[in-house]
């Protein structure tokens, strides 16, 4: 396939995120959801980024706004795609990671998180576009727009959460860091990603409400002494101490 060389102008604050850098065009087979897409040569992907609301294909029980963001998604692609290869650039189920562009360069990303029809995620080595795509739902998020009109107190599921909670205490041992919060839930920051966390500042959390985005599971293990669900966090960008300056 044809490759491009694009580079972008300086990107704005308010603005949408444009490639930098290689592109690929490829032809579009399906638009799955709001962040996952099939192309005509049988590869599957995954947005880079972003996690959209889950659609339900077996029953119709969606998410909130899962089926506007595969909407969205469908109305800013023709027949073909714009694809930029992510460092990881596939997934444990087999899914290119790649971030994906318009017809004019602009990231699919960094337009559905202006929407508010997906949150960032940050997940190591993959954090091109980062600035850009927190300033997209930077924007969504004071607009309270899409998911940002939705509170964020914890729930118990599992898949993909955003959440305020209290941490409450932090241990560190060979699966890396442990934050206990008020909720039945802690927090891990896994060992392979602790060169972003300075032991100061995990332990300055401690007695802090944070906002903490990332996947959660329950615990396999039903010992009395643990909390029944975890929430992995892979990068600062998603767990943020809460000031009074943050509005949601």
């Amino acid at each position: 396939m044809a490759l491009f060389l694009f580079l972008s102008l300086a990107v704005q604050a308010n603005e949408s995120c444009t490639a930098i850098g290689e592109l690929e065009k490829a032809q579009i087979k399906r638009v799955v959801d709001g962040d996952t897409i099939h192309l005509t040569d049988g590869r599957k992907v995954r947005l880079v980024g972003i996690d959209t609301p889950e659609l339900d294909h077996k029953k119709g029980n969606h998410e909130p706004y899962a089926v506007a963001a595969t909407d969205f998604v469908r109305s800013r692609l023709d027949q073909f795609v714009y694809l930029q290869r992510a460092k990881n650039d596939q997934d444990r189920y087999g899914r290119y990671l790649y971030y994906l562009f318009d017809k004019d360069r602009i990231s699919l990303t960094s337009q559905l998180l202006s929407e508010g029809l997906g949150y960032r995620i940050a997940v190591p080595p993959n954090l091109a576009y980062q600035d850009c795509f927190e300033a997209a739902e930077n924007a969504a998020r004071n607009a309270h727009k899409g998911l940002w009109q939705q509170n964020l107190q914890w729930q118990p599921k599992a898949g993909f959460a955003i959440s305020r909670v209290n941490i409450t205490s932090i241990t560190q041992n060979r699966g890396g860091w442990w934050l206990e919060t008020d909720q039945d839930l802690v927090i891990n920051l896994p060992s392979y990603v602790t060169d972003y966390w300075p032991s100061q500042k995990v332990f300055y959390l401690e007695g802090k409400e944070i906002e903490v985005r990332g996947w959660q599971h329950q615990r396999k293990s039903r010992h009395s002494d643990f909390k029944s669900w975890v929430l992995s966090v892979r990068h600062p960008n998603d767990l943020l101490e809460i000031k009074a300056s943050l509005d949601q």
